[in-house]
């Protein structure tokens, strides 16, 4: 099996796509994990049900980055390459990369799986047999090593934050449908909320939706997602989110969005960065981000830091 690469094929639903006419952000990395999930299936011969059901294993993703290179659209068929990328002790290492049909790449996501077993749901060390199996396959990395990737495979994210001051914060229950068999939620369900709390701050915080500047042919489209998962979430459970704006630029911007549980502690922390867009002149093209809202996020920043808090979405 090395060398040998792993291709899932994903075709892009209408449902996949967002009012901007491409496909949404997080959806990317759902067709990553997809496709480690029918690798799984391929290469070792094993399903992540049979794993959970019959073993008592369950393949949890600890960490996982996404850059993004071109826009998809509905219809379009993506072809995800799978490699492993570096196996250790309980975790594997994937890189999935997201084509077209001559090639051309759409994303490119970094994914570390990690094996967890009993009540508390520790890392357990890899099976034997399927580490061997993991071993034979694998490969580098396809193209050069981005900022994603270094960030996946580098030191914990939280131990970098910054800003001890109060953010705007999102509160959001999680629900049944987000969770998979073994309770918790979705790993690629965590983009999703990230998602959302920047959408509400930048509706709260900058005056306009999404969905306006996408009828203004305007637009944030993100450029690199990745996410540390801390603790694992069930349903029922109410997560509250703080969105930090750790970088801003002429025409890009990042943000930093940390969900904490009903006592305090971190759950996940979403590093995303995005660039400002018109398509006025009919094609894509970043520009400087107005004067009126690059007033306000500077102001935001500047509430962050001395502890004041801005506002709050539930």
């Amino acid at each position: 099996m090395s060398g040998t690469l792993f291709t899932y094929r994903r075709k892009v639903d209408f449902g996949d796509c967002d009012s901007a006419r491409i496909y949404f952000t997080p959806r990317a990395v759902d067709y990553a994990v997809e496709a480690v999930e029918a690798w799984f299936g391929d290469v070792l011969g094993v399903s992540w049900a049979d794993l959970f059901l019959r073993h008592d294993l369950d393949v949890t993703f600890v960490r996982m980055g996404c850059e993004y290179f071109r826009p998809v659209i509905a219809d379009q068929t993506v072809h995800v390459r799978v490699r492993a990328t570096a196996v250790d002790r309980s975790s594997v290492t994937f890189s999935a990369a997201g084509e077209d049909d001559s090639g051309g790449v759409f994303f490119r996501a970094t994914l570390v799986a990690q094996f967890r077993a009993g009540r508390n749901r520790a890392p357990v060390p890899i099976p034997p047999r399927y580490r061997e199996r993991m071993e034979d396959c694998l490969e580098q990395a396809d193209g050069k090593s981005g900022t994603v990737a270094q960030r996946v495979g580098g030191e914990p994210f939280l131990s970098r934050l910054q800003s001890d001051g109060v953010h705007f914060t999102v509160r959001r229950r999680v629900v049944y449908g987000d969770c998979t068999l073994s309770g918790t939620v979705y790993a690629p369900r965590l983009f999703n909320y990230a998602v959302e709390a920047v959408g509400e701050w930048y509706r709260e915080t900058l005056g306009i939706s999404w969905r306006e500047q996408c009828i203004r042919l305007r637009g944030a489209p993100f450029r690199e997602v990745w996410c540390e998962r801390l603790a694992p979430l069930v349903p029922g459970q109410v997560i509250t989110m703080t969105v930090g704006i750790p970088r801003l630029g002429k025409s890009s911007i990042g943000y930093e969005v940390v969900g904490y549980d009903d006592r305090g502690e971190p759950c996940f922390q979403v590093g995303m960065s995005a660039c400002y867009i018109s398509e006025e002149t009919g094609s894509i093209k970043a520009i400087p981000f107005p004067d009126d809202m690059r007033s306000r996020i500077l102001a935001y920043q500047v509430l962050c830091d001395q502890g004041v808090i801005p506002a709050t979405a539930s």
